[in-house]
């Protein structure tokens, strides 16, 4: 514990006569010094005062000013005083009613072995986070100006907070499935009234076939695809009984189903078809988009619980006019059949081919492809961005990808972007290091101690080395003791 020993001897001569022995023992001592900023609004100042070695003299009194001043500006701020007087300054202070146990101006009689417990708690301020506590003694008598004795250094704070920032990281993508594409549309085929069969020439058939054979030339014809299924769904619309609505939509399926397989000679199962007797969710998506007067009460009858045929009986009576209008020109376009045309991609080999592929047809590439071309540009580079980007943009769900792109988001300062991305990367060590990562960078170190940890127990090196980094950052002391105290609280 520092002292502060015999201030007075020199100075007392000069301020006309402390009566203090230079061979007494200390004059005063400070211990249980805690000093710490309790609260992001809050600093607390406690010590204790030992002043049973304090005489100043009769008339006289010793004023201890802790005083916080900042480093490198003219900021200060000084705390309530400690007064330690004389027997006749004190019954002075009594006489005019200013002791009071609870008045925070702290006076104390000198000889009455008093030890003083200082305890402030102040308002912070920003200057403070770098600053300096002294305590200054001066002493007084009723009537001269006080007399500066020195100034006892107690502590230096440093609350800075150093920012954490740990590397990004970046993870190889590994998916290597076949990419499996998919082509689609709806074709209007007309059928003789109450018939099954197809008649290709009968009015709009040429350009509505067309639509599926187009579709089918494109995949075929194409060198990188393989077709691996096609499937046929055919929609009847809701006039007319409804068992009679199944026999149509089904054999009228099953017609178009064997046309274009006679014309392709696909194997049986390549083909697959599936039919709905009556399309009343397009009803439905045409109504909700219309304007008719009645829509709201079409649109209750059409969420009804009612059978097929009520409904659409109680349609034609409820709203007639409007009935009218949907059977010439909605129920029309509920009789189609989807179709869609299931292919995969060979899998490239060549590294030049894969940058082809990628300029024209990125959603042709596999994870592992987008990361064999990033590999061949330096890491956070434009390019190699370009191509991590793309590659989540193709594979929205793949985990890998999204922990790359949510580096590269936080590396542009973009950290709702990169939040959006590891939702979507899973739980692997490497997305728990960057959602470390982005705590870190949202000045969240709960948040970045939390994930780092997991990272790290999941076999994860480089997260246990940040955690160490962050862990030895923060324990730092804010708080430098320049007084060694007796005893600390």
């Amino acid at each position: 514990m520092k002292m502060f020993k015999n201030m007075l001897p020199a100075l007392a001569i000069a301020a006309s006569a402390l009566a203090v022995n230079a061979a007494q023992a200390p004059l005063f001592e400070v211990s249980r010094v805690n000093i710490q900023r309790v609260s992001d609004n809050t600093l607390s100042v406690t010590f204790s005062l030992d002043t049973r070695d304090i005489r100043p003299g009769n008339d006289r009194e010793v004023v201890f000013t802790p005083v916080i001043r900042a480093v490198g500006s003219a900021d200060s701020l000084e705390l309530p005083t400690v007064r330690i007087a004389g027997r006749n300054r004190y019954y002075a202070y009594e006489r005019d009613g200013e002791i009071d146990p609870n008045n925070s101006a702290d006076i104390y009689r000198s000889g009455s072995g008093v030890v003083v417990d200082y305890s402030r708690e102040i308002q912070w301020q920003p200057w403070m986070t770098q600053s300096k506590i002294v305590v200054r003694e001066e002493v007084a008598n009723c009537c001269d100006p006080a007399v500066a004795l020195g100034t006892t250094p107690v502590a230096l704070l440093d609350f800075t907070v150093e920012p954490f920032i740990p590397p990004f990281s970046y993870v190889a993508l590994t998916g290597d499935e076949a990419v499996e594409m998919t082509a689609e549309g709806s074709a209007f085929i007309d059928f003789v009234v109450n018939r099954t069969e197809i008649k290709p020439s009968y009015r709009r058939n040429v350009r509505e076939i067309a639509k599926i054979i187009e579709s089918i030339d494109r995949v075929k014809n194409d060198p990188d695809a393989t077709i691996t299924r096609v499937t046929i769904k055919g929609y009847a619309s809701p006039e007319g009984p409804y068992s009679n609505n199944v026999r149509l939509a089904m054999g009228r399926t099953a017609s178009l189903k064997e046309y274009v397989r006679s014309h392709y000679h696909f194997a049986p199962e390549i083909m697959s078809t599936d039919y709905e007797p009556e399309d009343w969710e397009g009803l439905r998506r045409w109504v909700e988009k219309c304007t008719l007067p009645n829509r709201d009460g079409i649109l209750t009858i059409i969420d009804s619980d009612m059978e097929p045929d009520p409904k659409d009986a109680e349609i034609k009576r409820r709203y007639p006019s409007e009935y009218k209008l949907i059977l010439d020109s909605v129920y029309p376009a509920l009789r189609h059949s989807d179709y869609t045309v299931k292919y995969r991609i060979r899998t490239y080999i060549d590294i030049e081919e894969l940058k082809r592929v990628f300029a024209s047809t990125p959603e042709r590439l596999r994870p592992v492809d987008f990361s064999r071309i990033a590999d061949t540009f330096t890491l956070g580079s434009p390019e190699y961005d370009e191509v991590m980007l793309k590659a989540v943009e193709i594979h929205p769900l793949d985990p890998q990808a999204n922990v790359n792109a949510a580096s590269i988001a936080m590396r542009h300062d973009d950290l709702d972007a990169a939040a959006r991305y590891l939702d979507r990367a899973g739980d692997s060590p490497e997305a728990l290091y960057t959602r470390g990562v982005l705590a870190a960078r949202r000045g969240d170190d709960a948040g970045a101690r939390f994930y780092l940890d997991l990272a790290a127990k999941g076999g994860l090196e480089q997260a246990s080395r940040q955690l160490d980094i962050l862990n030895e950052m923060r324990s730092r002391p804010t708080v430098t003791y320049l007084i060694t105290p007796t005893e600390k609280k």
